[in-house]
């Protein structure tokens, strides 16, 4: 089995999926955006508008929303993303977003505990790059505890994402326990200056902690300075994430790329957890018209 056959799913879990898509568009917060959501959708699919949305692509309410993702090819959601934007639906049509504020982590701005510090210093975890990022996927789609049980990462994204990670430009950071299960990771697709991490998992306690703080001290290492988070985790937010306006965010994605971490290919692990506890932010302050 490849790994782009293993993302499927079977009629009576396609159908479940519609139906809980459904229901959460049909929730009363969010009854009057879906109507909006699904009427522009529509017209959008008659009427088409530009193959890769810009900002004239968003509209009014949902005030993030750009339309439907008309080319689904790694050519297609790459220069989508690029423009600022990120694809992500319950239910087909895949569609665009861009969030009016947008939660970044700038990494000269990281700032770990020191109690974290200390658990990494000791940590059980070995930390690997580029070795499984179908199982990271999974690992993301799965239904948690306390959740609805819905996911944006059906078989269709998770193939689609699967395809950019096999041409080298979505990587993934893998945690693993002592047991060599994976127990955390996080993924997410490099655009010349910006790695947008998309998802991240735990199993565990910390694993994705763990994942995400190794993903700043390696792209500290290589020379990219921003993590696009869309929005902020608290956890992220405790580190030092910030909110910056669509219009910055698509600043800090024009500037030309530097660092050979932009180049597709496969990642390669540099430092072990422990190595990360002793780290601290390498790269100068940004200037405040990107970090503000």
């Amino acid at each position: 089995m490849t790994e782009q056959s293993q993302f499927s799913e079977s009629l009576p879990v396609w159908v479940r999926r519609q139906a809980l898509g459904l229901a959460l568009r049909l929730m009363p917060k969010r009854l009057v955006d879906s109507a909006y959501l699904t009427a522009h959708t529509a017209y959008r699919l008659v009427v088409r508008g530009p193959r890769v949305p810009n900002a004239s692509s968003i509209v009014s309410r949902p005030n993030d929303y750009g339309g439907p993702v008309y080319d689904t090819s790694s050519a297609g959601l790459l220069a989508g993303m690029q423009n600022g934007f990120y694809f992500l639906c319950h239910i087909a049509p895949l569609k665009w977003w861009s969030p009016p504020m947008r939660g970044v982590m700038m990494i000269s701005g990281v700032h770990v505990a020191k109690r974290f510090k200390r658990s990494l210093k000791s940590s059980p975890f070995t930390v690997t790059i580029d070795k499984d990022f179908a199982g990271v996927l999974r690992g993301c789609a799965a239904i948690r505890p306390g959740r609805p049980p819905l996911t944006w990462l059906f078989p269709a994204t998770q193939r689609r994402l699967q395809k950019l990670y096999e041409e080298g430009h979505a990587h993934s950071v893998e945690v693993w326990n002592e047991q060599g299960e994976l127990v955390g990771g996080v993924f997410g697709v490099m655009l010349g200056t910006v790695f947008t991490a998309l998802s991240m998992f735990h199993t565990e306690d910390n694993a994705s902690k763990v994942a995400i703080v190794s993903l700043y001290h390696h792209l500290d290492a290589w020379g990219v300075d921003v993590v696009d988070h869309q929005g902020l985790t608290p956890w992220v937010e405790t580190l030092g994430g910030v909110l910056v306006t669509r219009e910055q965010y698509v600043a800090l994605l024009a500037r030309p790329a530097k660092s050979d971490a932009a180049k597709p290919g496969p990642w390669h692990v540099q430092f072990s957890p422990a190595q990360t506890g002793e780290w601290e932010p390498s790269q100068p302050a940004p200037a405040k018209s990107e970090a503000a």
